[in-house]
């Protein structure tokens, strides 16, 4: 009969850790080479149209590489051109390296305004409708409840204050960029894109932002067309999507022809202020 070997517990702690080890680094002594190719330096160029008195700039730069991406190589020597619908030519001047600024082009809702850029040989084309002014018809403090959950304690509630933004939206297809200043900085947590699918031709209500006493917000609505819309939309999900679990990210849709990156839109604007006081909150009812 044979003798069989006694195995201690401290025998097969040391065993499961092996294991352990062996699965977790199962090629710890082979150096694996990854090629991160640097992608070609491509054209940059942003500029938007307001229907409110310019003048209006576009900018060009160069995108930079993956590893090395502080600041856009800036573009001298362009021609930037704009043309709108009823066939006014603006050749834009180089106040500053790679900014290019009007001199006759004016944003009047219903134009169609074209830019176009040459550089180093190559050009590039774009454009862009300024759609309906819709004006800004009030904003209001309205109280905002939700459920606060404490672990070891009853649940809470607790009131809060918002802005809510209402506008007429107009009887034809409309797309909104929603911007929000706070004591003159860009919110950009409050940054809200929206489009009139279910709210056509109606009294439309937005929640903009959460009210503080003591700050001055300034609310931006602006109507955009679809494209303008679209860049901003695939923007925002490229900003807010987590790399590690969303798919590999690519560059926003834009309106830009020849492989250029960036936008070029046209879009009627309406704005109001409102400061938030200690007695304006209270009387939130």
């Amino acid at each position: 009969m044979k003798k069989r070997t006694k195995i201690s517990p401290a025998d097969v702690l040391e065993i499961i850790l092996s294991l352990v080890t062996i699965l977790a680094f199962p090629g710890c002594q082979k150096v694996i080479n990854v090629d991160l190719n640097e992608a070609a330096p491509r054209i940059v160029i942003e500029g938007l149209i307001y229907d409110i008195r310019g003048p209006y700039s576009v900018t060009i730069s160069k995108s930079g590489s993956y590893f090395n991406q502080p600041v856009l190589e800036t573009v001298t020597g362009a021609q930037a051109i704009i043309t709108d619908s009823k066939g006014i030519t603006d050749t834009l001047k180089e106040r500053a390296p790679g900014v290019y600024i009007t001199s006759k082009t004016r944003g009047i809702p219903g134009r169609t305004y074209a830019l176009k850029v040459i550089s180093e040989g190559q050009e590039y084309s774009g454009s862009s409708t300024i759609f309906s002014h819709v004006n800004i018809d009030s904003l209001v403090l309205v109280k905002s409840q939700f459920q606060r959950f404490d672990f070891g304690e009853e649940n809470k509630k607790e009131t809060h204050v918002e802005i809510h933004c209402f506008f007429k939206d107009p009887e034809e297809k409309n797309f909104y960029r929603i911007k929000v200043f706070k004591n003159d900085s860009i919110n950009t947590q409050n940054y809200r894109l929206y489009d009139d699918q279910y709210t056509n031709g109606q009294e439309t209500e937005l929640r903009v932002a959460n009210a503080t006493v003591g700050d001055t917000f300034g609310i931006e609505l602006q109507s955009l067309d679809q494209k303008t819309y679209g860049y901003y939309r695939t923007l925002a999900d490229l900003l807010y999507t987590n790399p590690f679990f969303g798919s590999t990210p690519a560059n926003p849709n834009n309106n830009l022809s020849n492989g250029a990156l960036g936008y070029f839109g046209a879009c009627a604007v309406s704005a109001k202020t409102i400061i938030i006081t200690d007695s304006l909150i209270k009387s939130v009812k």
